[in-house]
């Protein structure tokens, strides 16, 4: 397996498009990677140097819990994807947004804003997705394919209300950050199963590759993406309003 120097991580950031004061959002296939210069924590360095001490990094630490009819312990309920995710959300200096379904760890100055839950929404209005695609984040997708993660594709189709997905609250039990527990909530987006298809991103993504909307640079032979909110959501949601059905197959 390739061993990936943090200078090689930090050329890959910067042709992806990463430049100091970002607010990123990084979902990752650490073994895309190859064997990364110190590990977890090199990875952590090398994305904190991409965007310096004024921007912010952000990861998904998705839980998932009341769809589990689990308790959701902000402080201590582990992210279910992947381990760079969980090794960001134990560090000392990391906030947790406190969704029960799809939390999310930062690191940086715009942490408490961007974090505040204003609503038991995950997606659309209202939500905190809402409030990363004001703040014009950028999506960076390390060895991630389009059908396998990005949920930020749940909130732009929910902003135009596709016709495949619908909200369902959620109730649970939260634990906050203080150990008092409470009652909770969530609405998701779920799927619904008539009519039956199935998510397809990949046709109309590799389009928005080609004309430049979805930045992509190829590293030891495996693709890495990023998305510009600013550049990328207007182009979606065009295209989810002309065919809400653009990144899904009837079957």
């Amino acid at each position: 397996m390739k061993r990936t120097s943090r200078r090689e991580l930090q050329d890959l950031l910067g042709e992806l498009g990463v430049r100091l004061g970002d607010r990123i959002m990084v979902h990752s296939f650490v073994p895309s990677l190859g064997i990364v210069e110190g590990g977890l924590p090199g990875l952590v360095e090398a994305l904190i140097d991409g965007i310096g001490p004024e921007g912010t990094l952000i990861v998904p630490t998705f839980t998932y819990s009341f769809r589990r009819s689990q308790v959701f312990d902000i402080r201590n309920s582990p992210s279910t994807v992947g381990a760079f995710s969980e090794y960001v959300r134990t560090l000392p200096d990391a906030i947790r947004s406190p969704c029960p379904l799809f939390s999310m760890a930062v690191l940086g100055p715009d942490v408490t804003d961007l974090m505040s839950r204003e609503s038991s929404r995950c997606f659309g209005l209202g939500s905190i997705y809402q409030k990363l695609f004001d703040a014009g984040i950028k999506f960076v997708g390390l060895g991630v394919e389009y059908d396998h993660g990005y949920p930020f594709f749940m909130h732009l189709e929910r902003l135009v209300e596709v016709p495949f997905r619908r909200d369902q609250r959620f109730l649970g039990r939260s634990i906050n950050a203080g150990g008092a527990e409470f009652d909770d909530e969530a609405i998701h987006f779920v799927r619904v199963e008539d009519p039956p298809w199935r998510r397809n991103r990949r046709k109309l993504c590799k389009e928005l590759a080609e004309e430049g909307v979805i930045r992509e640079v190829t590293f030891d032979g495996t693709p890495h993406r990023m998305f510009d909110s600013n550049v990328f959501a207007p182009v979606v949601l065009d295209r989810l309003q002309r065919n809400p059905w653009c990144m899904a197959d009837r079957l």
